[in-house]
């Protein structure tokens, strides 16, 4: 039996991704659209979008829904929503007014990759016009430092996941690998551009419909 279940365990072990590219279980992101999260929203950009599927979780919720990444990884993959190649965080971003998803999102939400994730939230405050959805570890915001620079922002929500979801790289989903159940807390932090005060808290459930 301690065989068994080293064996399961180290299973579920993948190597580190170099560009910190894990794909998040779908109801996460369908979980998120469903809460009212996103009020007012009319378009969603994800900056950080992999496989897409946090973009077409989008559409499929009735938002006009875009999603840029590094390298094409949404080719040949089922999904709704509007695509093009940029890197989110070099400078390098489309602006054109014609194309105000990527240009003048009204919120932006993303898986993205952890080792750049104050980097991605500190642009996409800049860059959102309304609400900004970060999917990150729970102890993101634990850090001394950290904790200081986010009492500085307009963070309202911490969402935390139920069950913990797993979030394998990108490629052990590609390859058509069954990821099980997840070992780390997750949760999605919101901002919203004009919030003041202390945010609050709460729970995204996958099996709570009506759960907040």
């Amino acid at each position: 039996m301690t065989d068994a279940l080293a064996r399961e365990r180290k299973s579920h072990i993948w190597d580190r991704h170099p560009d910190d590219w894990y794909v998040e279980d779908r109801w996460v992101s369908e979980r998120l659209f469903a809460s009212g999260a996103l009020e007012g929203c009319k378009t969603v950009l994800d900056p950080a979008c992999g496989l897409g599927r946090i973009v077409h979780s989008a559409a499929v919720a009735g938002f006009r829904a875009g999603g840029s990444d590094i390298a094409p990884r949404w080719r040949d993959q089922p999904h709704l929503g509007i695509y093009r190649v940029a890197d989110f965080i070099s400078g390098a971003w489309p602006t054109e007014k014609n194309s105000r998803i990527w240009a003048e999102p009204d919120a932006i939400v993303s898986n993205p990759p952890f080792k750049h994730a104050e980097a991605f939230a500190r642009l996409a405050l800049q860059r959102a016009r309304k609400v900004v959805a970060l999917l990150l570890p729970t102890t993101w915001r634990h850090g001394d430092e950290r904790s200081r620079w986010l009492e500085t922002t307009p963070l309202a929500e911490v969402l935390d996941l139920c069950p913990r979801p797993s979030m394998p790289p990108g490629p052990v989903i590609l390859a058509g690998e069954k990821p099980g159940g997840g070992t780390k807390d997750f949760s999605f932090f919101i901002w919203r551009i004009g919030h003041e005060g202390r945010h609050s808290g709460g729970w995204l459930r996958k099996n709570d419909r009506e759960a907040a």
